[in-house]
């Protein structure tokens, strides 16, 4: 008999109770001291639960505004007040639709949209008030929820804002503990089908008589005491509505910094205006810019402790730097640099109402666009091609610059042991013994060439008149200076000769695949002489393959190259 008037008291007590969402018009307000002056009197019978709390008006976007959830029940019992609260799920939901339909929209279709939604966790102690007034007895139980009013993603014409306060009662742990359990035999329930009757008579059998029990195969249902505790949710009273208007209006512009093609910085140019319309003074307390993945510096110091008027415009201006990449461009590209602007204000509503709004809005910064990454990278591979470090192809060696100073000898800190004949002929094949040895405590991978001999040419270009003083020779710019004067090229290409080849490399270069610590390896570099005479080279260069370090070996076996006696003559 209990469990019949347990779903049926939890129906009664889901029927006769309230609840509703309540904004108060003061920043701080004690209900708990407002219920001892109240006589219990409601005026209007569609009025609040709670009449005596005076409401906003206007709510402020990007407010983070404390609201009520106020639940009014019939007295009960302490403990059985308590057990129902311990199965209360409440939740606040806050829509955002526009009052009229705008220029493009039908007047029957107005669209809405969730903007904020709280669950009232348990770890929110309510407050519990009692209050008599004559007849009525009622235990009023509120909740403090801190909601976040942020701006819609729709555009609404004249918006405003109302608060879907819900709850619903879950059910009882208890009374689905006192339910039974003994599903095989439930005492005073007729058995169930057997679905297997209709073989008992079956000669085949003989004499056996077989039984499944379709509650082995069917689902069942969770018996209907319990399932009716659910099927109404509790009501909720009146649902005011909010005009909501923002109070700050932002904009932020950006500049090109004219500087080196190298310099991808930007100037942030950030204005705030506060709403004419609201006629709400507000105190701006922060103003903060982030960028992710750069650096930026604010240039102008604003004084955010006074108190701005309505129609009043605060200008900012930063310098935002992006990090780089090796190629000179973006380290994250056009989309990954986010600019964060944080704004924390407090609106003087009135002298007990100050609502405070705190605004984050972020964007992707474009510091090079399509052309000038282009133009970046190729400037950067100009600039660094005399490095012997900074190609970083698999497939390709560093350049044959021998002008550049190159990495130390032991950088890489592999030996080669370089051996060749004393004497060879021209025109016939001859080899250089190459012998490495990795002395280092890491796996090498190691690629070894020949760099030829160069002609110095004592004849140096001088910069051109209209280009001196235009540039500081300890400034280290991404382009090279350009060169003005065409009769110095024009020279150079009349009255340059050709030199003949006196010795050649027959192979390009040597690739190891993985020297081990301590391991080494032999290999045969190929030559022909061409002319007689003592011939060299500029050196054999060593590269690591992993980090493109160079380096230089210079103290090479002479070349002696004679002329072939022809045959049947003795010297």
């Amino acid at each position: 008999m209990g469990s019949e008037e347990q779903p049926r008291a939890s129906l009664d007590f889901a029927e006769s109770s309230v609840l509703e969402a309540i904004a108060p018009a003061t920043s701080k307000v004690d209900i708990e001291e407002a219920f001892n002056s109240w006589d219990g009197t409601v005026e209007d019978e569609g009025a609040s639960i709670l009449p005596f709390v005076k409401q906003r008006h206007v709510l402020l976007f990007d407010e983070l505004l404390p609201v009520y959830v106020v639940f009014r029940t019939p007295l009960l019992e302490n403990e059985v007040l308590k057990s129902y609260l311990d199965r209360l799920a409440v939740s606040l939901d806050v829509f955002a639709f526009g009052t009229t339909p705008g220029p493009d929209q039908e007047a029957k279709a107005l669209p809405k949209e969730l903007i904020c939604s709280e669950t009232i966790k348990d770890t929110n102690e309510p407050t519990i008030v009692l209050h008599e007034s004559g007849d009525a007895k009622h235990a009023y139980v509120f909740w403090k929820v801190e909601v976040a009013i942020a701006r819609p993603q729709g555009r609404f014409h004249k918006p405003a804002i109302y608060f879907q306060p819900t709850a619903s009662l879950k059910p009882d742990v208890t009374a689905k503990q006192n339910v039974s359990h003994n599903d095989y035999l439930p005492s005073r329930v007729p058995p169930a089908l057997n679905l297997l009757q209709s073989f008992e008579h079956d000669p085949a059998l003989a004499g056996i008589h077989p039984r499944l029990s379709a509650m082995r195969i069917s689902k069942i249902a969770p018996s209907a005491p319990l399932a009716r505790e659910m099927v109404r949710p509790i009501k909720t009273g009146q649902r005011p509505l909010f005009r909501a208007v923002p109070p700050l209006m932002w904009r932020t512009r950006f500049a090109k910094v004219h500087t080196s093609l190298a310099d991808l910085s930007l100037m942030v140019s950030l204005d705030i205006e506060v709403a004419q319309y609201t006629s709400y003074n507000v105190r701006i307390k922060t103003v903060d810019l982030l960028l992710h993945g750069g650096d930026i510096k604010a240039l102008t110091t604003v004084n955010t402790v006074a108190t701005s008027s309505p129609g009043d415009q605060l200008s900012y201006l930063y310098k935002a730097t992006p990090d780089l990449g090796p190629d000179g461009t973006p380290a994250l590209g056009s989309q990954g640099h986010i600019l964060t602007l944080n704004i924390e204000a407090d609106i003087l509503v009135s002298d007990g109402c100050q609502p405070h709004v705190a605004i984050q809005w972020k964007t992707a910064v474009d510091f090079a666009s399509e052309q000038q990454s282009n133009l970046i990278k190729a400037a950067h591979r100009l600039s660094s091609a005399s490095h012997a470090g900074s190609i970083k192809s698999p497939d390709s060696l560093p350049a044959q610059d021998t002008d550049e100073p190159n990495a130390p000898n032991d950088a890489i800190n592999v030996t080669l042991t370089i051996s060749g004949p004393p004497s060879v002929q021209v025109g016939e094949l001859f080899h250089w013994g190459v012998f490495i040895v990795n002395r280092s405590d890491k796996i090498r991978r190691l690629a070894v060439m020949v760099i030829p001999k160069r002609k110095r040419d004592a004849h140096r270009p001088q910069p051109s008149a209209s280009s001196i003083g235009g540039h500081s020779a300890e400034k280290k710019e991404l382009l090279a200076t350009a060169v003005l004067d065409e009769n110095i090229i024009y020279g150079r290409q009349k009255g340059a000769k050709t030199e003949p080849t006196e010795l050649v490399c027959l192979t390009t270069d040597i690739r190891l695949g993985q020297l081990a610590p301590g391991s080494c390896y032999t290999a045969d570099l190929k030559f022909i002489a061409l002319s007689a005479g003592v011939q060299s080279v500029e050196s054999v260069r060593v590269i690591d393959l992993a980090t493109n370090e160079t380096a230089d070996v210079r103290d090479l076996p002479s070349i002696v190259a004679v002329e072939k006696q022809p045959e049947g003559i003795e010297t």
